[in-house]
Order: structure tokens, then C-alpha cells, then sequence
């Protein structure tokens, strides 16, 4: 019915884990596991299948297969499983889980494989979601949250991870003749997502720049890791090498998921890793075929597996369930037979790494970059002591190589534990030397704290970056170092750019260590403006704590600048809030001869805002007239922390009927605290004539009123709702019909034209090549993954379309806030949390109480409202035009 992954067996029979089509969360298909394995058989060999039994059912999520020696391994969550067919009806009788401890939710960023390996282990890929791996005698093998490429012999044991990642999802995984590891990975990268090719590196500990937090204290190389190739937003799914085809590189088939396309990728070496090149194999037009396998045959034809309509909770390009819409399987055959002589690469081409120490010295020593990457992994697994192979590795230390061949120096280095001294290190004969002894070292490294303070302003811009990450990764040696940067500061008008660097480095690392406020005071009264200038830098990146009493004459001297205080200080004001700067600031924000935002900016840093009538005013246009959504949405914002009197209420009553749903979540909150049963009546009978009222859910209208008079909610606003929410159900039948006139009738000029003045609103959160705010997905290319259908449903119902990693998390601090926005980054001391005006907060992990997944987007329903139907088909014409 909605098939997901495959494989042959060794009688081409063809195995594929089937979905039922429901999309259930971990808790409900571990209660009726409802997804299964189908053996389909060709009986008369004509290419289609005649023959179905149920191997295996009862299954959470199986994503993959992989035959070996009579058994079938599936990777199921949480582990990997085996079935076995003793009597060969078609069905397992036997079947046990060999690997267990990988957590998922249901969203398929799960477990996926097993893949046969050349040396004939297993491996498998897991997203991030978790794990705690145990051997068979129940030892922890590794706990961790990252995602990862993992191993283990057939029966289970020697479980091994073989890379470990930030990224979100490794999907699958083949292998070159020689053994590498190449596949694919959904958002490796994030703003603007990107989906990749990755070579997998052994011992890889790949970033991802907002998700550093889950590979914390992992043996760490390279803090950039290589990626072969970048897709863009396109949900890549199944890969496999294509054996036979004809030619001298490699071919590598990928399919995209929400892009209906099978992409062939011409692999050839370059350096110790390969480059990619792109080509479009097959496209299908049909919207609801969801491509999530590609498979080669033994006579070389392709079988491409397409899941259907019914996935809705991972990356599809539609969040509405269609499960109704059936998958199916293609066969693509070659035009000739292939000759088959290319298939013998993968016969003949693998070697088993070598192990002999003279083996080792000659591949360490080849000229073929690849050959040396693979001989550096071997000797990474061999720990055991040989004098000449670690002296070879200490020579290669100054030889420049690319990034896949630094990696593995690197990391051969750190497990055989080359750094054995500070004396090691002292004896580097170079820059590059010494940079790389120190990432094999690590923090705890003999000597390798010393070492690194000597280096923090090194020249060599790498390798103070290096030391720095040494000098703060242990608490003893970061409290060496402020003696030292404090030298720096008091010793020079000028520091050096390194200095200044490695300072900023520094507080960033600490933003609330005492030592740091220490550098901060000196800093604001350092004689070079780009001293004190990277003083505010980290003053801004701070928590929102209030300023000490030292910063106090500096930061006002600032805002008392002639030329008017800059948004930098700005920034660092409303990150300390302090009462002592209130009243410049409100003279500032009052200041009518000074731009808007500027105006705003001041404000939004006021400790203990008075709303007066000039600021009141001031609010109140920006949100009715301010051309930029941003503007619009910070001054609803300021609104709608109250503070407001009866008249003001009154005064603002209209905007409550005219602003967008975005606006109107912000000001919504006022109605709670309205003390006069006029006003609340005048508020509310301007409330119900909002077109985007049905943008907010009945709860929330209800929690709001629930301090006032009931005929308000009950008589007035409960009705209002209901036709509104009448009017949605209409929308719904009404999402072809725009998307037809969209691509038929559409003008993308004029759409471009709309959303840049500001309709919609949908730049206030999204950006498009240099237009907007990188709130949400950024949509420079969007027309090439998403259709004009899955661009109306988008816009329209937002809930519906939730991206990867762009949920809206609602989270209490031990303050008792409560905040909405999308986590943007996650650290080893807080989350860092944006909310829909842009405005970033760091959160400590011991300030959440609780932190919950809303099923609903930041994008509120009822932005088309803001638009006439002329202007939302023109503004998806033009989202389509972006290729």
C-alpha cells in the first residue's frame, strides 16, 4: 500500500517495509505496531511482481532491509531486527532484535538500514533522537543525543558508531569498492536548510551551528567537517551506488522525497574524498508521489519505490494525510544490457585495511591521497604502540592535505594518543603542526592548556581559534587566562587584532562568569573605539542580566554621544535593563525627530516602560502604517505587555479589527487586563470584525475573557468565531482552484511587488535572497521543491506545513514566563529561543520548567486575509518563479 525501503535477496526476490498509512507517534505504534514486511516475488521472471506473503508485520517504522546469509535484518525502531524463514512459506518464524536503544517519535528520523559493509558488518544510520546503546552483557557501549552512522557484526555484538552528528536525519548509506561510506543527510545544515551528500568519515563529528549542545565532549577534529555535496531543501530520501552502470566513476542514485525526482550524482575522486555532480535522472509531475527508495536490480534496472500521499509528519511537502493515495513501485530498465563488467569493481575492488605495521608505514607513505586517508583509519583502530608508525604520523603533522585526510590524521593521532607530553607539543615544527597536535590533544591533553594560552594570539588565525577552544574547554586553564587578557587590555592602546579576537572569544565562551564583567569594565573604558565597541558585542550576547554599577558611566556617555547612540548600545541596553539608563531612553524613544525604529529600539530597552501619550502614539502608528512587518509586530509587541489606560485602550480599539494575525496574537492579551465593561465592549466589537480571527484557537479567546463579562465571549466573539471557522472549511475546497489560477493567471512581478511593500507579512519572517528576516525557512528557491498547491495550503493553513526544525516551542522559565518562538540554537548552557518579532533570548537549561512542542506553526492562520485573491494567486506565481 505505501511502501517506504527494500531489498533483494539472493534469489531476487524483493522484500519491502510497507506502511499501513497512519501517522502515529512513538507511544501509539509501540501500543499496535502496525506496519510490516512484504516478500514479493517475479515467478515467471517478466519483471513485475506476481506474488505477495506478509514476511513480517507488527512493526513500529521499517525503513530498510538488508539480506544476509538466509535472514532478513531490518531496521525497525528502536534497534535493528532479524527474521528468519526456516520453512521457506514466505513468512518469519523466527525473529529477535540484535541491536536495541535507539529512540524516535514517529517522524522517520529514526533508525534506517541495515547496509551490508564489504568486511561484512552491518551498519545502519539513526537521526537525532536519542540513544543508549548496551552490549549483550548490558554495558553501556555509548549514550548521547546526536544523530550517527553505527555498526556491529550480524549477531549484534561489537556495536561500534562509526560517525556521530549534529545534523538531523542520515537517511542511507552505500559503499564505494574500496569500502568508504557515502550518503545522504537531511538537514545538515539549517537557515537556509540544507539537505547533503555526505562521505562519512570514520570517527566524523559532524557540527550543525544551532545544535552544538548534542555533540558536546565528543572527540571533536575539525570544527568544520567535509561535505561532498549540498541539494538544498529537497528531503532526500533513498541512495544506492548503480553498480553496472557503464563508466569510469562512480554513479550514485538519489532520490528527493518532496521534489518527485530520482537524481543520478557523478562521483570522481578528488583529493582523499570525491566531488559531486548533480544530474536529473527522472521526474515525476505527480504532486502526491513521494519518492523514498531506489534500488538496483541484478540485470541492472532500477526499482524506484514511492511511498504515496499518507507520510505527513516528517518533511513531506504537504502536511494533509492522504492516505487514501496509494504507493507504488517503478521499474526502470536500461535502453541495452549492460556488459556487467563495472559491477566487478565492488567483486574485486575492496581490500581488507591493513594491520602489519609495514603495511601501515606503506600506505601512510603511498602518493594516493585516498590510500593514505584509509591507512590513517587503520591506524586509528590499531591503538597499539609502534614507534615508526607514530613518528611517520608526527611528520605528516606539517604536511598540508585536505580536510577528509586532516580529519583522519587527527583523529589516528587522538586514539593512539600521540600527544603523550607537553613536550610533544613544544616540538612542533609548525603552525599547522601544532594546531592539529592540539585537536588530537584536546583540553585535558598533557600540557596542551599551557601551550594553548601562549597561542591565543597567534598570527596563525587557526590556530588561536584551536587554542582558544583548548583554553576554554577546561576550567583550570580558562581562569588562567583572564590574568592574561587583562595584561592585554591595560597594556596597550592598540590592542592587536588577534588580542581583540581572542577577547571576544573569550567573554563569548563566559558570558556570565564575574571574570568576564571584569574584562567588560575594562573594555567600555578602553581608549580604542574597537575595544570599547566589542565590549557592548558581548554585553549584547549576554543573558538580560542588569549591568554592574561600573558599566553604569560608560553606557551613558554613550547614549549622550552627539551623534545619537548607536544600535549596537541599544541592543546591549535592553539586554542588561537597568533603571538607571530609563529616562534617556524614554527621551530618546519620545524624541519625534528620530527615525521610528530607532525609536522603538529605544523604548524596547526601557527597564520600566510609562506608556505617554508621544510613545502611545508613536506604537500605535507603527502598527496601523509602518510599511515593514518587523516594525509592525515589535510595536504590537510593546502593546501588549500592557500598561495601558481606559482611554488608550479605547483609542486603540480599531487596530483590533484591522491589524494581521501576527499583530493580533500580541495584542490579544490586553483584553485580560481591561477593567471598565465599556472598554472591554468597545474592544471586543472591534475584535469580531477581524478578518483573522479564526487565526487564534477558541482556548485562547477564551482564556483571555475569562476575567470579563460572559455575554462578551458567549454573545460576540464565540459566534464570530464560528463563521469564521465556517469560512475555513470553505477555503479548504478552494486550494486547486487557487493554485490553478496561480500558475494559469498568475503575475510574478506584481507578487513581488506585494510581498516587498510588505502584504502578507510574509517577510517579516522569512527571507528571500536579501529581502526579509530569517526567522522561518527561507524561500530564495522554494518553487523548486514545492508546487503551487503545497504554496497555497502554506499560506492559507500554516499548521498544516509545519518545516523540520521551524516548530514553534511554548516554554516556562522559573520566573513564570511564558514564551513562543523557535528554538535557533542549542549550547551546553541554554537554548537560544526566537520569537516572532525577531528578538532573541538565552534561555539557561535550570531557568525552563517545561518546554512543549506546539502542534501549531509561529505562522498564524489568516495572513491571505491580508491579501485580495488577485494579489495571493500573483504572490504564489512569484514564490514559484523562485528556482
Amino acid at each position: 500500500t505505501h511502501p517506504i525501503m527494500g531489498c533483494f535477496d539472493d534469489r531476487g526476490r524483493l522484500f519491502v517495509g510497507d506502511a499501513v498509512g497512519v501517522n502515529w507517534n512513538k507511544a501509539q505504534l509501540e501500543a499496535n505496531p502496525p506496519n510490516r514486511i512484504l516478500l514479493l516475488e517475479d515467478v515467471d521472471g517478466d519483471g513485475s511482481y506476481d506474488k505477495s506473503t506478509i514476511f513480517a508485520d507488527h512493526l513500529t517504522f521499517p525503513q530498510g532491509a538488508q539480506w544476509l546469509e538466509g535472514s532478513l535484518y531490518v531496521g525497525s525502531p528502536p534497534g535493528i531486527w532479524k527474521f528468519t524463514d526456516n520453512d521457506g512459506d514466505g513468512v518469519a518464524e523466527e525473529r529477535s532484535m540484535i541491536v536495541s536503544g535507539f529512540d524516535y517519535t514517529g517522524n522517520a528520523a529514526d533508525v534506517h538500514g541495515p547496509f551490508l559493509h564489504p568486511n561484512g558488518r552491518l551498519y545502519w544510520c539513526h537521526g537525532r533522537k536519542g540513544y543508549r546503546v548496551v552490549d549483550d552483557a548490558g554495558r553501556v557501549v555509548h549514550e548521547g543525543a546526536s544523530s550517527g552512522i553505527w555498526s556491529a557484526n550480524p549477531d549484534g555484538k561489537d556495536v561500534q558508531w562509526h560517525s556521530l552528528l549534529a545534523g538531523d536525519n542520515p537517511v542511507e548509506v552505500d559503499f564505494t569498492p574500496q569500502g568508504d561510506i557515502i550518503g545522504v543527510q537531511n538537514l545538515y545544515y539549517s537557515q537556509p536548510r540544507g539537505d547533503t551528500l555526505v562521505h562519512w568519515l570514520y570517527g566524523g563529528v559532524y557540527e550543525r551551528a544551532d545544535q552544538v549542545k548534542v555533540i558536546a565532549g565528543l572527540p571533536r577534529t575539525l570544527m568544520e567537517m567535509p561535505v561532498v555535496y549540498n541539494f538544498g531543501h529537497v528531503a532526500v530520501s533513498g541512495c544506492c551506488f548503480w553498480k553496472s552502470y557503464p563508466g569510469d566513476g562512480l554513479t550514485f542514485l538519489v532520490t528527493h522525497f518532496n521534489t518527485q525526482r530520482l537524481i543520478r550524482v557523478d562521483l570522481t575522486p578528488e583529493g582523499s574524498s570525491f566531488r559531486a555532480r548533480e544530474n536529473e535522472f527522472l521526474k515525476l509531475e505527480d504532486p502526491d508521489v513521494h519518492f523514498t527508495d531506489v534500488i538496483e536490480d541484478r540485470d541492472g534496472s532500477l526499482l524506484v519505490l514511492n511511498t504515496g500521499g499518507w507520510f505527513r509528519i516528517g518533511c513531506p511537502s504537504s502536511l494533509m494525510a492522504k492516505p487514501d493515495v496509494m504507493g507504488s513501485i517503478y521499474r526502470i530498465r536500461p535502453a541495452m544490457p549492460f556488459a556487467g563488467k563495472h559491477k566487478d569493481r565492488w567483486a574485486d575492488g575492496y581490500e581488507a585495511e591493513p594491520t602489519s605495521p609495514e603495511a601501515l608505514l606503506a600506505g601512510l607513505s603511498a602518493s594516493d591521497p585516498q590510500v593514505r586517508r584509509r591507512t590513517l583509519e587503520a591506524c586509528a583502530k590499531r591503538a597499539d604502540a609502534n614507534a615508526a608508525i607514530d613518528a611517520k604520523l608526527l611528520a605528516m603533522m606539517s604536511e598540508p592535505s585536505d580536510a577528509p585526510l586532516e580529519h583522519a590524521l587527527i583523529f589516528a593521532a587522538k586514539k593512539r594518543g600521540l600527544v603523550s607530553s607537553g613536550a610533544v607539543l613544544l616540538q612542533a615544527e609548525s603552525a599547522l603542526a601544532l594546531r592539529r597536535l592540539l585537536q588530537a590533544a584536546g583540553p585535558d591533553g598533557p600540557g596542551a592548556g599551557d601551550v594553548a594560552l601562549s597561542k591565543l594570539a597567534s598570527s596563525d588565525p587557526e590556530l588561536a581559534r584551536v587554542a582558544m577552544v583548548t583554553v576554554t574547554g577546561r576550567a583550570e586553564t580558562a581562569e588562567k587566562a583572564v590574568p592574561l587578557l587583562l595584561t592585554w587590555l591595560r597594556g596597550s592602546a592598540d590592542l592587536s587584532r588577534p588580542q581583540l579576537d581572542a577577547i571576544r572569544a573569550y567573554g563569548l565562551a563566559f558570558p556570565d562568569q564575574q571574570a568576564v564583567r571584569g574584562l567588560i569594565t575594562e573594555m567600555l573604558g578602553h581608549r580604542s573605539p574597537l575595544v570599547r565597541q566589542a565590549a557592548l558585542e558581548l554585553i549584547a550576547s549576554r543573558r538580560g542580566e542588569a549591568a554592574p554599577e561600573e558599566w553604569g558611566a560608560a553606557l551613558v556617555a554613550g547614549l549622550d554621544a552627539p551623534e545619537g547612540p548607536s544600535s549596537l548600545l541599544l541592543e546591549a541596553l535592553r539586554k542588561v535593563r537597568s533603571p538607571q539608563f530609563d529616562a534617556k531612553l524614554q527621551a530618546i524613544a519620545g524624541d519625534l525627530a528620530r527615525p521610528a525604529a530607532w525609536r522603538l529600539k529605544a523604548l524596547d530597552a526601557v527597564s520600566s516602560r510609562q506608556m505617554t501619550s508621544s510613545i502611545f502614539e508613536l506604537l500605535v502608528a507603527t502598527v496601523s502604517k509602518d510599511p515593514s512587518p518587523a516594525a509592525r509586530i515589535q510595536a504590537a509587541t510593546m502593546l501588549g505587555k500592557g500598561g495601558l489606560s481606559g482611554e488608550q485602550l479605547v483609542d486603540l480599539a480599531p487596530l483590533f479589527a484591522t491589524v494581521g494575525p501576527i499583530e493580533l496574537e500580541e495584542l490579544i492579551p490586553l483584553i485580560r487586563g481591561i477593567k471598565e465593561a465599556a472598554v472591554a465592549r468597545t474592544v471586543t466589537a472591534e475584535l469580531v470584525k477581524n478578518p483573522a480571527l479564526a487565526s487564534q484557537q477558541e482556548s485562547v479567546y477564551r482564556t483571555h475573557f475569562s476575567g470579563q463579562a460572559p455575554e462578551l465571549f458567549e454573545r460576540m466573539v464565540l459566534p464570530a468565531l464560528r463563521e469564521a471557522e465556517a469560512a475555513t472549511d470553505a477555503k479548504k475546497r478552494l486550494l486547486d482552484p487557487l493554485a490553478q489560477k496561480a500558475v494559469s493567471l498568475g503575475n510574478a512581478g506584481a507578487g513581488y511587488a506585494a510581498l516587498a511593500s510588505g502584504k502578507g507579512a510574509c517577510l517579516a519572517c522569512h527571507r528571500i535572497g536579501e529581502l526579509g528576516r530569517p526567522i522561518g525557512p527561507d524561500l530564495s528557491k522554494i518553487g523548486a521543491i514545492r508546487t503551487a498547491r503545497d504554496l497555497v495550503e502554506s499560506i492559507v493553513f500554516p499548521s498544516n506545513t509545519l518545516a523540520r526544525d521551524y516548530e514553534a516551542h511554548l516554554i516556562e522559565t522559573s520566573n513564570g514566563q511564558m514564551l513562543t518562538g523557535l528554538i535557533r540554537g542549542h549550547t551546553a548552557e541554554g537554548l537560544l529561543l526566537v520569537d516572532v518579532a525577531g528578538q532573541e533570548r538565552n534561555l539557561p537549561h535550570q531557568s525552563i520548567v517545561s518546554n512543549t512542542l506546539l502542534p501549531v506553526s509561529l505562522m498564524p492562520m489568516g495572513l491571505d486575509a491580508t491579501l485580495g485573491e488577485q494579489e495571493l494567486i500573483d504572490v504564489i506565481a512569484y514564490l514559484c518563479s523562485l528556482q
